[in-house]
């Protein structure tokens, strides 16, 4: 006969779930680590976007150089937006403006800076015709129109460039957040605040250009600031000129 069964072998058993303290400690950690994978990945990004940025800025400098040494002068402004070459008065040979984007078509290289938006582009008129004007303005009193300024720790503001040595050719990126920029579609971004050190960077009026250290804080002397500015003396074009035995 057979023998029944015990009462505990009858009784299911429960299976043993989660408790909620326990699902709420997986969901904390799981969270921390998207979080740590997306600030590290965004971190990544954004240094690849600098790095982007300072290459074609350095590839815009020796394009210029290049250029000057092959023509006797630097190019105009772009044309616009969406057409890269440069904007030169065909009968005068003179630019039709002194600043505005850099003209990559004509240089050959994308313009573009790691965030996808244009190079601003500003040159001195007595650079930008002929070997002879340029020769002229080197040996004469002219030098550039272009004063470059930092800020001290202190906010007070310091000359990078002096009164004979201002600056002849500017080029820089608008940063990260872009204000005053024109993107590869040509759109044209906001600008920045009124009185700050990216506004003077942005006007197509200003000679005074600010190159500073990143700050994100707006209530610093001059606003936050991620602009990222290059420029070219009139000492660098005499070296380049003399070098490539293009004296008068």
């Amino acid at each position: 006969m057979p023998q029944p069964l015990p009462a505990s072998s009858l009784t299911p058993h429960r299976a043993r779930g989660f408790t909620l303290v326990e699902m709420a400690m997986v969901l904390l950690i799981l969270s921390l680590l998207a979080s740590g994978l997306v600030s590290g990945l965004s971190s990544h990004m954004a240094r690849r976007q600098e790095q982007a940025t300072d290459a074609a800025l350095e590839e815009t400098r020796d394009a210029l150089l290049g250029f000057l040494v092959r023509k006797g002068y630097f190019p105009c402004p772009a044309r616009s937006g969406m057409d890269g070459t440069e904007d030169r008065n065909g009968s005068s040979g003179t630019c039709t403006r002194s600043r505005g984007l850099l003209p990559w078509a004509t240089l050959g290289v994308s313009g573009l800076d790691g965030w996808d938006r244009r190079i601003h582009y500003a040159v001195h008129s007595s650079f930008s015709t002929s070997l002879s004007a340029s020769w002229t303005a080197l040996n004469g009193t002219a030098s550039g129109t272009l004063s470059i300024q930092t800020r001290n720790p202190d906010g007070s503001e310091q000359s990078l460039t002096s009164t004979d040595g201002k600056a002849v050719v500017l080029f820089l990126s608008h940063g990260p957040n872009g204000l005053g920029a024109t993107d590869a579609r040509g759109s044209t971004l906001p600008m920045p605040p009124n009185g700050s050190d990216e506004e003077q960077n942005a006007l197509s009026t200003s000679t005074r250009i600010y190159s500073r250290s990143l700050s994100l804080n707006p209530d610093t002397p001059g606003g936050a600031f991620d602009d990222r500015v290059s420029w070219i003396s009139p000492n660098l074009i005499a070296l380049r000129l003399i070098q490539a035995g293009k004296e008068p």
